[in-house]
C-alpha cells in the first residue's frame, strides 16, 4: 500500500493570504476559511498598515474562526549599516503580531540583482543577523523560521546548505517553500530530506518546472500568472513524495498550501490561470485526493 494512503494523516493545512492583493486581506480571509483551512499568513506589513488605518484586521479573523498562523517579514540581510533599523522594524512587527496568538514568525530576505552576487561576502552577515532576530522573536514565545526565496540572498541549494549549516539551530528554524526551491533549481525533496528536524513551517506550493525566462525587457516570463506557481497537483513538484516522506517521520510542524498571486506578475498581471478561490479550492482537492480530509488544527 503507498504510504500516503493511509487514513493517519497527521499534517494539517493552512492557505497563505499571498493568492489574493494585499489590500484585499479581508476578503482571503473568510474565504481561506469557507474552504475549510484551519489558519492563513500574511506579511508584517499588512499588520501595519490596518493598525496605522485604525482598522480591526484580528476582528475579520476571529469573526471567521481563521488563525493567524504565521507572518511573513523580510529585512536587508546584507548591509551592516541597515541591520538594526531592519530588525527594529521587524520586531514593530512581531509586536503588532502578538495579540493574534499566532505561534510563527517566518523571516526571508529582501530581494535583489543576483546576476552579479556572491553570498560569500555576506555569509558572516547573514548569520549574525539572522541568530540575533532570532533570539529576540523566540524571547516573545514564538517560532522563528527562517525561508529560502527566490531573488533574494538565499535562493540555491548550496546557499540554503551554507545558511542551515551555519545557523544556531535552538533558535532559527526553517521553513522551506517547496515551489521556491524548484524554481531556484533544486530539489526539494533533498532539502527537506536534509533539514527535517529544523522545519517548523512548511509552504506546500507547486511549480510548473523548468529554468526561468526573460522577456526583452528582462521580465520574467510567466507562463501560468502565478510567477510559474501552479495549485497543487498541477506542476512539476512531487508534492506526493514530499507529504509522504514528513508523514513517514511523523512531522508535527505547521503546513500552509500557497500560491502567489496574480498581482505579482509582470508579464500575465490581469491573466491568471484561475481566479484565487479557485486555485486555492483546486489545491484542496489535490490534498483530498491523497485522503487528507481533516484540515483543521
Amino acid at each position: 500500500m503507498d504510504k500516503l494512503d493511509k487514513t493517519d494523516k497527521q499534517i494539517r493545512f493552512g492557505h497563505t493570504a499571498i493568492t489574493w492583493a494585499d489590500e484585499d486581506i479581508a476578503t482571503a480571509v473568510p474565504a481561506i476559511a469557507a474552504c475549510g483551512y484551519w489558519g492563513t499568513e500574511t506579511f508584517g506589513w499588512v499588520l501595519e498598515e490596518w493598525e496605522a488605518a485604525n482598522r480591526d484586521l484580528l476582528e475579520v479573523f476571529e469573526r471567521n474562526q481563521l488563525q493567524l498562523t504565521s507572518l511573513y517579514c523580510h529585512l536587508d540581510l546584507l548591509n551592516p549599516d541597515h541591520r538594526e533599523a531592519e530588525i527594529n522594524k521587524v520586531m514593530e512587527w512581531v509586536k503588532l503580531y502578538t495579540k493574534y496568538n499566532g505561534p510563527a514568525v517566518i523571516i526571508g530576505g529582501k530581494m535583489l540583482n543576483r546576476q552579479q552576487f556572491s553570498l560569500t561576502e555576506h555569509i558572516p552577515q547573514v548569520i549574525s543577523t539572522l541568530n540575533e532576530l532570532a533570539e529576540r522573536i523566540t524571547d516573545h514565545g514564538l517560532l522563528c523560521c527562517f525561508h529560502p526565496h527566490t531573488g533574494t540572498p538565499v535562493e540555491t541549494e548550496e546557499e540554503i546548505n551554507r545558511v542551515m549549516d551555519a545557523v544556531d539551530g535552538r533558535v532559527v528554524s526553517f521553513a522551506p517553500d517547496l515551489g521556491q526551491i524548484a524554481k531556484g533549481g533544486s530539489d526539494p525533496l533533498t532539502i527537506v530530506k536534509a533539514y527535517h528536524e529544523l522545519i517548523g513551517i512548511v509552504h506546500v506550493k507547486d511549480y510548473s518546472g523548468g529554468p526561468v525566462e526573460q522577456d526583452a525587457e528582462g521580465r520574467e516570463v510567466d507562463t501560468t500568472g502565478f510567477l510559474g506557481y501552479t495549485p497543487l497537483g498541477e506542476g512539476t513538484v512531487d508534492i506526493k513524495g514530499i507529504l509522504g516522506y514528513l508523514e513517514e517521520i511523523g512531522y508535527k510542524g505547521y503546513a500552509h498550501v500557497e500560491l502567489d498571486g496574480n498581482q505579482w506578475s509582470q508579464t500575465r498581471k490581469g491573466r491568471p490561470m484561475y481566479p484565487s478561490l479557485d486555485a486555492v479550492q483546486i489545491s484542496k482537492k489535490y490534498l483530498q485526493q491523497l485522503g487528507y480530509n481533516n484540515f483543521k488544527a
